[in-house]
């Protein structure tokens, strides 16, 4: 029995669509509840130290770069994180900006960057866990950050 190509497009999309949820991505542009990139970073990775070393060609030093994520806007102020990477491994990550409307979230923001770090350290990725009661800035520091690789083409 031969399906009408339609039938085949919907259900291949459907397929598509389901595998993406699944492995949680999101469209390009698109924002969490209450979280929202701001400007996407226009900064172009920068490389630091010699692009080649002297002792020979073919040993050649994995350069420094550091890649600015995008500002992201959440309900209480806005995040942007600086991926530093060596080669192709994230070596660190700092908080450019984290959100700052009140005492409470600077507070919020102090406790949770530590953690933020660390995760997205380890995990080599900015899919790193939420802070329980830092939900805005560990999204906004998710986002940020996954912007920073992009750009790095990671």
């Amino acid at each position: 029995m031969r399906l009408p190509t339609t039938v085949l497009v919907t259900i291949a999309s459907s397929a598509t669509l389901a595998a993406g949820w699944h492995l949680g991505a999101r469209p390009a542009g698109a924002s969490l509840a209450g979280v929202e990139v701001v400007a996407p970073s226009t900064a172009r990775p920068a490389a630091t130290g010699p692009a080649h070393s002297r002792a020979s060609a073919t040993k050649r030093k994995k350069t420094h770069r550091r890649v600015n994520g995008a500002v992201v806007r959440t309900p209480y102020g806005t995040v942007q994180v600086q991926v530093v990477l060596t080669g192709s491994r994230i070596t660190d990550v700092r908080a450019l900006h984290l959100t700052d409307a009140n005492g409470t979230s600077r507070r919020i923001s102090a406790d949770a960057a530590p953690v933020l770090r660390r995760e997205a350290l380890t995990a080599q990725s900015a899919k790193v866990d939420t802070v329980s009661g830092a939900t805005y800035t560990s999204q906004g520091y998710q986002m940020s950050l996954q912007a920073a690789l992009d750009q790095a083409h990671l």
